[in-house]
């Protein structure tokens, strides 16, 4: 009895102070969500564009009725909880059930551990590049062992001059000469284009692909006239064989869990950079993991890439641009040369009928969008 009279005392009825505190507090929490509603309406379901229009102006008639008559605010709030419900209930699985993902993407990276420690890896992408969109399609398999790699790159590919946005890659330098480049990326499905919004609705797969050099690296830099740097990281071996194993096993994840791709926190920067030791501390609360083409200064501030005695950023930055002709047309191996540390491209090897496995249904040799990054 005596606790019931307490909260009695203390209800919201018996206080219209407390009621007004009360509203408010919740108006300005359903106005907060409104523009993530509204643009899940429009890009997180596939629901004809006067069904989406009904809801974004019964959300927004709700809240602002709700100012003369408070218990509107009822509706508004109920519109948003069934929305958020029902977007949390949309699965990789069942989203992607029967998708056919666009060719660049269509194998991922897989990751089998062996019994001598040893990984064998498919699906290692090696296009064969004529132009951008037209290709001969090539995949390796291959043999990998932690405990050989030398050295780890972290890889920012700039597109359209744009200093402060890239595409994050960290390639994986093995002592037999081998290069295998991991990439997080948009999973398309035929027929879509990458956009920054449907990122943040579940539209897209998360895809770690592996490829060599001459993929990863000749195809934005020769074809798309990217701005492409190779920054050697400095790490012991403890650590580069940890980071290596936890990379692997990621992607023997992502194989048995599919994830969506975000563009704010699981994107090519947020899913790759924080498995180097200690980023994750770090990188968390740090504009500069959005705008991920400054994420190599938090890098270089935190000491994880390799330099020479008192040389500053520029000089790193200048000597870890991969050179090429950067006009979109082809470059053959050589041309990677010049006064850039980064020689890690060459001629890809002939391969072997084991490394070439025949395309798949649909797998035609043309790239039918402009994503990818």
């Amino acid at each position: 009895m005596k606790l019931k009279r307490i909260l009695s005392s203390i209800s919201p009825a018996r206080h219209p102070r407390l009621r007004g505190i009360l509203f408010w507090c919740l108006f300005a929490l359903l106005t907060a969500g409104t523009p993530w509603c509204a643009g899940a309406f429009f890009h997180a379901f596939d629901i004809p564009a006067f069904l989406a229009w009904t809801g974004v102006i019964a959300l927004l008639a709700s809240l602002a009725v709700s100012l003369f008559f408070r218990r509107a605010l009822l509706a508004a709030a109920l519109i948003e909880i069934l929305l958020t419900a029902v977007f949390c209930l949309i699965s990789p699985e069942r989203r992607f059930r029967e998708t056919v993902w666009q060719t660049p993407w269509r194998r991922t990276l897989e990751a089998d551990r062996l019994d001598d420690g040893r990984y064998e890896l498919r699906n290692v992408r090696d296009f064969l590049y004529r132009t951008e969109n037209d290709y001969d399609i090539r995949y390796r398999t291959m043999t990998v062992d932690p405990e050989r790699i030398s050295s780890i790159d972290a890889v920012f590919s700039h597109w359209d001059n744009q200093e402060s946005i890239a595409h994050s890659m960290l390639g994986l330098n093995f002592a037999d000469g081998e290069t295998v480049v991991i990439s997080l990326e948009t999973r398309l499905p035929e027929g879509a284009s990458q956009n920054g919004i449907d990122g943040i609705y579940r539209r897209y797969g998360l895809a770690m692909l592996a490829g060599t050099p001459d993929d990863f690296y000749g195809l934005r830099v020769n074809h798309r006239g990217e701005t492409l740097y190779v920054y050697r990281l400095l790490m012991d071996h403890p650590a580069l064989r940890d980071t290596t194993v936890s990379i692997l096993e990621r992607a023997a994840e992502l194989q048995r869990n599919p994830m969506f791709y975000n563009s704010l926190y699981r994107n090519c920067t947020t899913g790759l950079l924080p498995m180097l030791p200690g980023a994750d501390q770090f990188l968390a609360g740090d504009i500069r993991v959005i705008l991920n083409g400054l994420a190599v200064q938090m890098l270089y501030e935190k000491d994880l890439i390799a330099r020479r005695e008192d040389e500053s950023f520029g000089s790193i930055r200048a000597r870890s641009l991969v050179p090429g002709l950067c006009r979109g047309e082809s470059a053959p191996p050589a041309l990677y040369g010049g006064e850039s540390e980064a020689r890690w491209l060459r001629p890809s090897p002939t391969p072997t009928a084991q490394d070439v496995l025949s395309p798949q249904a649909g797998e035609d040799g043309r790239r039918n969008d402009g994503g990818g990054h």
